[in-house]
């Protein structure tokens, strides 16, 4: 491997999301955000609404959308997941 690619590899450890407001923001602008993460390679904060209905917030990678749902690293948990597109309330780059 690449060092570049051990360096991904490796195991992470989870990160703290920002204390303040989950971020909020209309559908459309959340959409073209992470479109925007992805294209450009960014990390980006996310409220998320979770089964419960309970707010969190994320720092993700996001990799790709598709089919109503955001695959992303998500540094928060140290793994990768799938959002789906109707919870995420917001988004705001870091």
């Amino acid at each position: 491997l690449r060092a570049g690619d051990a360096a991904h590899l490796a195991r992470r450890e989870p990160v703290d999301a920002p204390g303040g407001s989950v971020p909020r923001g209309p559908a459309t602008a959340t959409i073209s955000a992470l479109q925007d993460a992805i294209k450009q390679g960014v990390r980006v904060w996310i409220g998320y609404l979770d089964s419960q209905g309970n707010a969190t917030s994320r720092i993700l990678e996001p990799a790709r959308m598709e089919g109503g749902y955001l695959t992303a690293y998500d540094e928060t948990r140290a793994a990768v997941h799938r959002f789906a597109l109707h919870r995420i309330t917001g988004v705001a780059g870091l």
